[in-house]
């Protein structure tokens, strides 16, 4: 049986240490933890060799559910009314952007409108874990913080709906999905976000009341933690976005109680570094170095596309709804992270491309986006420090 405890604290300590090291180089500490996941992995020293896919998806699940929570709580009504439609036009700005760049540059490349639809659908899809982390770490507060949280909170949904329509429409092109299947595939996102939302918004509102009463730290934490772990666990079993319920239960606790449940959040951020660690770090045992030589132009193209889709997409929109210049400029450098959804998306396009006579696309989708994984999980968190600092908005350098 392998010792997960004494894994654990080596994990912890390590991914600690050498992040205290890269901080102090003035990288953000995220990339030191993922370093830590990568020596220790299979590729370096091999102290773990196979990670099992259900250990660690359990805590990764834990993880987003946890971070979503937290960024669920910070986006109360009135920051929402005060950010308007420009969050919105935003959110559709650099979502689309990605899209649509990433569509064009796979398709010039490869002359495959399937293939290009498919690496389309990835590409709008965040990692709201890396850019909490950082805005954690360097004690972030302002405006484009504001802004970042609410993109990365409520992008994912909408990353779902565009892959929905995008395999819909490749499963017609290949000839191998009627109009019902059409159907399903547009239906099934709906009812996954709408699952979502009534999900997190049912125990948002019950734990919001418990949550109220509750006066010692100890017993604050650990009911946000069983309310964290039912809305996480009953969205996995009924196939919802763990990440959109989660927030949306985050959402509900604040914005019920927003004096007496403010301190919830807080004393939840206290204990997040250990959680943060572990997080990046068995992601840093997953990105297998060797895969950055299979990115070839193909990934290449769709770094590239995807991070002036994001960036110029999130410009514009800003630009055409007049938001603050400091969220225009900003905002499009703290979004570049990728990892789990991305992931998740590959491989469900990989089922369903095998289950078409496509086994070989499949493939190649997973292999590529896993591999440029590890560039946006390394690029995107230092890309967040950036933006930050340049908005004056970190409180420690």
């Amino acid at each position: 049986m392998f010792n997960y405890l004494l894994l654990a604290g080596i994990v912890i300590g390590l991914g600690f240490l050498i992040g205290k090291g890269t901080h102090f180089l003035k990288i953000t500490s995220i990339v030191g933890y993922i370093f830590a996941g990568i020596l220790l992995g299979p590729d370096f020293l091999g102290v773990v060799k196979d990670l099992p896919p259900m250990e660690a998806e359990v805590l990764t699940s834990f993880a987003l559910g946890f971070v979503a929570f937290i960024i669920g709580g910070e986006l109360t009504f009135s920051l929402l009314r005060r950010m308007g439609r420009g969050i919105i036009a935003i959110i559709l700005g650099e979502s689309l952007g990605a899209f649509v760049l990433v569509f064009v540059g796979i398709y010039l490349l490869t002359g495959r409108l399937p293939e290009a639809l498919i690496f389309a659908a990835m590409a709008p899809a965040s990692a709201p874990t890396g850019t909490v982390a950082v805005l954690h770490e360097y004690r972030a507060r302002g405006r484009l913080t504001n802004a970042l949280l609410a993109v990365v909170g409520f992008d994912d949904g909408f990353a779902i709906l565009i892959y929905a329509f995008s395999i819909a429409v490749v499963g017609l092109l290949l000839g191998s999905s009627g109009m019902s299947s059409l159907s399903a595939l547009v239906v099934n996102p709906i009812v996954e976000i709408g699952g979502a939302v009534f999900i997190g918004s049912i125990i948002g509102i019950l734990f919001a009341v418990v949550l109220k009463n509750l006066v010692e730290r100890e017993e604050i934490i650990a009911v946000a933690l069983v309310a964290i772990l039912l809305t996480a666990g009953i969205s996995l079993f009924l196939g919802f976005s763990l990440i959109l319920s989660c927030m949306v239960m985050g959402m509900i606790v604040i914005n019920i109680f927003p004096q007496a449940n403010r301190p919830v959040f807080e004393h939840i951020r206290s204990i997040s570094l250990p959680i943060y660690i572990l997080f990046f770090v068995v992601a840093g045992l997953n990105l297998h170095i060797k895969l950055l030589a299979a990115i070839g132009l193909l990934g290449v193209v769709y770094i590239v596309c995807r991070s002036v889709g994001l960036i110029g997409g999130s410009y514009f929109a800003a630009l055409m709804s007049k938001a603050d210049p400091v969220i225009r400029n900003n905002l499009g450098l703290g979004i570049l992270s990728q990892a789990g959804v991305a992931i998740g998306l590959a491989l469900l396009a990989s089922h369903k491309l095998s289950s078409w006579g496509m086994p070989e696309m499949g493939s190649m989708v997973i292999t590529t986006i896993a591999a440029t994984t590890i560039v946006f999980e390394i690029i995107g968190p230092l890309a967040a420090r950036f933006a930050i600092i340049r908005a004056g908005e970190a409180k420690r350098i």
